[in-house]
């Protein structure tokens, strides 16, 4: 202890010695490495996938979006990802509500849907959920095919749209598990988890006997009519066509993949997958 009146000249003094390396670099680099690593984290979450809208994936197929953000699909992330690719298709009246389903097969705007639903209507509307929520685009018929009750709508825009890529047909067998997809009255989106009963299965559509088709238990609503039949990867399997069986009761019909591109390549380069991959069982979907 220091008492009054002492000098302080003799008390020892505390001298910090400091590293003679120098410390300048090693600390610019670690202050850049941190910097690199906000930059990325602000990237990764600028370009991460919103569920429903998803930036930057205009141009893209559904299959190549699940592939792009998840390595393997499962049945939940399935019903988030595909919707957007699914429409309604109605006529032009202000409150009118969509009277088929359909499915988005380019990217610049080309819609399939059936050919019996839109027959003999003057103007043709295609409502596409986007993350402004509905919005309706005017479309015309570029090509019908009565044989498989198909019509090819184009929309009046030059924006790009989320789309179907084909799956390969080939490898659609009874038993395989399938969704099929639609939009309802409100436009909302609905789905049915089922199977592949059969295939080459023949149906009267009017007059016209339709054959080469797929039938499928996941089918059960006029509202999935036009709208895709899809696999486990996101690729359309085929358009759907409910019909009313002898009982009374909604069967379910596809006109296969393989059919539709036979018909329409002249006019759009479908997109395939390169590779079918394997995929895990998945667990059902809820009805919507």
């Amino acid at each position: 202890m220091i008492e009054i009146g002492e000098t302080m000249g003799d008390l020892p003094t505390n001298k910090i010695v400091f590293c003679e390396r120098s410390w300048k670099t090693p600390v610019s680099i670690l202050a850049f490495l941190i910097l690199v690593t906000f930059a990325w984290g602000a990237y990764l979450l600028d370009n991460y996938d919103e569920d429903g809208f998803f930036h930057g994936a205009d141009d893209l197929s559904v299959g190549q979006f699940l592939a792009r953000n998840i390595a393997m699909p499962d049945v939940q992330r399935l019903y988030y990802t595909v919707p957007p690719a699914v429409v309604g298709v109605g006529g032009n009246g202000v409150n009118a509500g969509p009277v088929a389903s359909g499915a988005i097969v380019g990217a610049n705007g080309y819609v399939i849907t059936t050919m019996h639903s839109i027959a003999n209507m003057p103007d043709i509307t295609v409502q596409v959920s986007t993350s402004a929520g509905i919005r309706r685009f005017p479309a015309q018929v570029v090509k019908t095919i009565p044989a498989h009750d198909l019509a090819l709508l184009k929309m009046q825009t030059t924006e790009k749209f989320l789309h179907f890529r084909m799956a390969n047909i080939q490898t659609v067998v009874p038993g395989q598990q399938v969704f099929a997809f639609g939009r309802n009255m409100a436009g909302a989106p609905l789905v049915r988890q089922g199977m592949v009963q059969s295939s080459d299965a023949p149906l009267a559509v009017g007059t016209t006997q339709i054959t080469h088709l797929l039938r499928s238990d996941a089918v059960y609503s006029w509202e999935q009519t036009g709208g895709p039949l899809v696999n486990a990867q996101g690729d359309l399997v085929g358009i759907n066509i409910a019909a009313t069986g002898p009982t009374g009761k909604v069967e379910g019909f596809t006109v296969p993949a393989s059919v539709i591109t036979s018909h329409l390549q002249d006019i759009i380069r479908f997109k395939t997958p390169v590779a079918a991959p394997n995929v895990p069982p998945t667990q059902p979907l809820p009805t919507r």
